[in-house]
């Protein structure tokens, strides 16, 4: 009798951890499932086609506002230096060419938002990811970067975001993620 409930108890606890494996992986799908690089959609027709993430990014302009999830982003201008810092003991060189966007975001959002500069990511002709360069921030005037901001809704922070890439680069897109799944995104073009 013992062993039957034993047999019984271990029966139970190994639906549960099965449950629990289930739920767990679907959770973890969804998660890393919002990444994915293509899709696949059914038509009433039933003939599935195929759209990359690429294809469903909308194409803006320096100069335009970007409505990315609850970040309204405007990129103003872009320059280019070779060392950031105004202190000559406090600079900074890239070690290839420092890319820094003057940008305005505005949380139009309900509630207040942290605001990250990896929001943001330069994709050039190849298909390479450039990520920002968060250190260089420091040599930024304190008022001027982009690290980890909280936002209040209806208010517009102006910073700088810079990115050190190769000085040979011609075209990068600007890609704007909507969050950090990156469900949505948003290009802005610029020519260097």
């Amino acid at each position: 009798m013992a062993e039957q409930k034993i047999k019984r108890a271990w029966y139970k606890r190994w639906w549960a951890i099965t449950i629990f494996i289930i739920i767990a992986l679907a959770i973890l799908g969804g998660i890393l499932g919002g990444d994915n690089h293509s899709q696949s959609t059914n038509d009433n027709s039933g003939q599935s086609q195929i759209t990359s993430e690429k294809q469903e990014a909308k194409t803006y302009s320096v100069g335009d506002s970007v409505q990315a999830g609850d970040f309204k982003w405007k990129i103003v201008k872009f320059s280019t230096a070779k060392s950031i810092g105004s202190n000559p003991y406090l600079t900074t060189e890239a070690s290839g060419i420092y890319l820094i966007l003057d940008v305005e975001v505005e949380n139009t959002g309900k509630s207040a938002e942290y605001l990250m500069d990896s929001y943001l990511k330069l994709v050039d002709e190849q298909g390479r990811e450039f990520s920002p360069d968060t250190s260089v921030a420091f040599y930024l005037d304190s008022n001027k970067a982009f690290v980890f901001e909280q936002i209040n809704p209806g208010i517009t922070k102006k910073g700088k975001i810079v990115f050190d890439v190769p000085e040979n680069l011609n075209f990068v897109n600007v890609r704007i993620s909507s969050n950090l799944l990156r469900s949505s995104f948003y290009n802005v073009k610029l020519i260097i």
